[in-house]
This record gives C-alpha cells, sequence and structure tokens, in this order.
C-alpha cells in the first residue's frame, strides 16, 4: 500500500519515469492504496480476464522499478486505458463499488466515494489520452 498514489499522463516512459522520485505535476491523487493492485483488478473486471493472468503477462508495466524509498512509476495497460474510456457511469460506479469491497475483504480501508472519485478521475485521464494518444501512468510512494 502506498501512502502517495498519483494517475498522470505523459509523453512516453521516460519522461513518465523521471518523476519516481518528485511525482508528477497534477493528476487524478490518491493516498494509502495499493495502485498496482487496483488496477489489475479493474483490467481483470472490465476484460473477463484473471487477476492471475494479468499479472503473468506483466500487467502492470513497470517504466520506474520499485526502490528502497517505495517509489516506483508504472503504465496502464491500453486495454485497462479503452476500457475505462468506453464504460459508462454505471459500469464506473459498479467497478468503484467492487474495488472498495475488494480491499475491505482485504482488511483494509477504501471508502466507496473515494473509490469512485478514483476511478472516474483515471477514466477521464483515458478519455485524455486517447484524445492526446499518450499512455496513462501511476506515480506510488510510500
Amino acid at each position: 500500500m502506498s501512502e502517495y498514489v498519483t494517475f498522470f499522463l505523459a509523453t512516453e516512459d521516460s519522461e513518465a519515469a523521471a518523476t519516481r522520485n518528485r511525482g508528477p505535476a497534477g493528476g487524478v491523487v490518491g493516498s494509502f492504496l495499493s495502485a498496482d493492485d487496483a488496477v489489475v483488478m479493474w483490467e481483470s473486471s472490465l476484460s473477463g480476464r484473471s487477476v492471475e493472468e494479468l499479472w503473468e503477462a506483466g500487467v502492470p508495466r513497470m517504466v520506474a522499478p520499485w526502490v528502497n524509498d517505495g517509489s516506483a512509476v508504472f503504465a496502464l495497460s491500453d486495454e485497462l486505458t479503452s476500457r475505462l474510456l468506453h464504460a459508462d457511469a454505471a459500469q464506473l460506479e459498479a467497478l468503484a463499488a467492487q474495488w472498495s469491497a475488494s480491499v475491505t475483504r482485504d482488511g483494509d480501508e477504501l471508502a466507496a466515494d473515494v473509490a469512485l472519485r478514483v476511478v472516474t478521475g483515471v477514466a477521464g485521464l483515458a478519455r485524455e489520452a486517447i484524445r492526446a494518444g499518450w499512455p496513462v501512468y501511476c506515480w506510488v510512494a510510500c
């Protein structure tokens, strides 16, 4: 679980990776989230692929691997970005509720309204990403 989490856009992997030590300027902010677990759960839910299959396929793709201070940057898959882009409000609400319930089952806390804010915010980034032709990334730090 990371204390600081920001989903953001960057033109390419090297630009995104350069944020590892300082964090990006702007984006969708969250805190005390397991962001890598979250995006795998989201993709599993929206695509029907198992969490295990996604982990084995290298999802999410790290662009700045974890270092001792607990920071890293990873890219959301094109498939997840596309599925978030095409999800309607009801699908995003269901995804957020499922994510919040999953985190709670695992013994942590994630309020439903926070989950919905993050999911809808990242879906908004997906719309911007598709228009710009850029990937969506996530920066995490302890």
